[in-house]
């Protein structure tokens, strides 16, 4: 008997060439491009495997030297696991099946949703499937891009290698943010099928999610990826650090205005988690997209500035403290 591979409700299962039934452990991937929403997605995508009565894990590859979107993600009530200080294509390439192993061996998962640091590229990846200690335990899952949908014309004009690789090789496209435009996506969507004209697009509000369409999401094209190998990186720069005081809403307005005027640098992502006079709060600016809310976690004061030309003097100056 061949080995044969189907999906069901916990995850996959695979007979062997004896018939014996192996369950599979399904790997999720979830990538898009830096402040796109790929945690957000994530907790939906956990949330939603809960309910369906599986045991999912989220791993996270963080670009800088903060596992703030794993805090984010236990914050939620979910398994998570960091790797951070680099990136999976790059420097921590080796230990992603490494990482993989052992939250099998702690929490043995039905599904293991991974998120790549915003700067990955795809091509890198797939490889940990052809060892054996992970082949033998893991299927390639879903493979989701979540597209920015209020910033991917300044990303696909300053960062375009990065956006289409992300795009391309994705069989499932997922827009954001929708519920911040004031116009139909319907020119978005154009834009990507010039660029991927195979892939699953799923275009609403991620709130007005019914079950049956997120059910489609999911099973459309599982398994697959289309492979367009090239392997390119940008010098980005990551400066992270934890500031002391606590911060006045005036003095975080003056700071969102600075870091999108460009005094800090050419800041692509600013992310991290402040002390103000209402509580923590989570902050995430994407280009000119600022969201804050409050961390409903707790986590130490740390904020991360990602982007090119990143000026860590003025970011010193106006914290008063040294990086």
């Amino acid at each position: 008997m061949s080995n044969d591979i189907a999906f069901v409700g916990s995850g996959f299962i695979r007979s062997d060439s004896k018939g014996l039934v192996i369950k599979m452990i399904s790997i999720d991937l979830v990538t898009g491009f830096l402040g796109a929403g790929k945690t957000t997605f994530c907790s939906i995508l956990l949330k939603y495997y809960i309910e369906k009565g599986a045991r999912p894990v989220y791993i996270v590859n963080e670009f800088g030297q903060t596992g703030l979107d794993a805090e984010i993600i236990k914050s939620d009530g979910f398994e998570a696991v960091e790797m951070f200080g680099g990136c999976i294509c790059c420097t921590l390439k080796g230990e992603v099946s490494v990482a993989i192993i052992k939250v099998i061996e702690a929490f043995s998962p039905t599904h293991i949703v991974f998120e790549p640091s915003g700067i990955f590229i795809f091509d890198e990846f797939f490889d940990i499937f052809k060892q054996p200690e992970i082949k033998s335990k893991c299927e390639l899952g879903n493979v989701i891009t979540i597209i920015d949908g209020v910033n991917f014309n300044y990303s696909k004009a300053m960062f375009g290698s990065f956006i289409y690789n992300q795009i391309k090789n994705a069989p499932t496209l997922v827009i954001s943010k929708l519920e911040k435009k004031q116009y139909a996506a319907d020119e978005l969507i154009a834009d990507l099928r010039n660029i991927n004209s195979d892939a699953f697009i799923m275009a609403k509000v991620w709130a007005e999610f019914s079950s049956d369409e997120f059910e489609l999401l999911l099973t459309e094209r599982m398994g697959m990826y289309f492979d367009h190998p090239d392997h390119i990186h940008a010098n980005f720069q990551s400066i992270t650090f934890e500031p002391d005081a606590q911060i006045s809403q005036e003095k975080l307005d003056e700071f969102t205005d600075l870091c999108i005027s460009g005094v800090f640098g050419d800041l692509y992502r600013v992310k991290g988690i402040l002390k103000t006079g209402f509580g923590q709060i989570l902050l995430n600016i994407a280009s000119e997209d600022v969201n804050i809310e409050h961390f409903k976690g707790y986590s130490e004061e740390t904020l991360t500035f990602i982007g090119k030309n990143v000026n860590k003097g003025e970011i010193e100056k106006f914290f008063n403290c040294e990086i």
